[in-house]
């Protein structure tokens, strides 16, 4: 074993807030999970591994990946989406002004929530045109399958007909 790669004991105690799993790596580098895989295979990033009954699960250390990635090692809500967070936090930001009875935003601020309104438009816009093919693509397959069971129909004629 090196020394980047070791196993934790005691699978039930709280490990530290420095180690993260693959997933959270690969949200917070914007990276493939097959990325950080192959990080961690070369040894480019430190890890832990925890046993399971299946195998083990790596916890990659934030500061190797921020350090390797070039990454703000920034503290990871809960939340799933990048996006919502800060579409949430825009909008925590405006209510938590108009509890105080200003309604002041800032140029930054606007432009930052219009950033991300576009993004999200863009995204649903690809959402929806990949639906669509997939929409078009089932359709092309059910006539394929209903000519398919159109020539597998009993024929009209029964086969020593063709010569009388």
């Amino acid at each position: 074993m090196t020394s980047q790669n070791f196993l934790v004991k005691n699978p039930h105690k709280p490990m530290e807030t420095n180690f993260i799993s693959i997933q959270e790596a690969s949200d917070l580098s914007q990276k493939s999970i097959q990325t950080i895989r192959r990080a961690i295979k070369s040894k480019k990033l430190k890890v832990r591994r925890m046993k399971t009954p299946q195998g083990f699960n790596y916890l990659v250390d934030k500061n190797s990946l921020c350090g390797f990635y070039g990454v703000k090692n920034v503290e990871k809500s809960s939340k799933p989406s990048e996006k919502t967070e800060t579409a949430n936090d825009f909008s925590t930001e405006i209510s938590s002004s108009k509890s105080t009875g200003k309604e002041i935003i800032s140029a930054d601020e606007f432009r930052n929530f219009t950033k991300i309104l576009e993004k999200m438009v863009n995204q649903h816009s690809d959402e929806r045109q990949n639906f669509m093919r997939l929409v078009n693509t089932l359709q092309e397959k059910i006539f394929v399958l209903e000519n398919q069971m159109n020539l597998l129909k009993t024929p009209a004629k029964k086969w020593y007909h063709v010569w009388k």
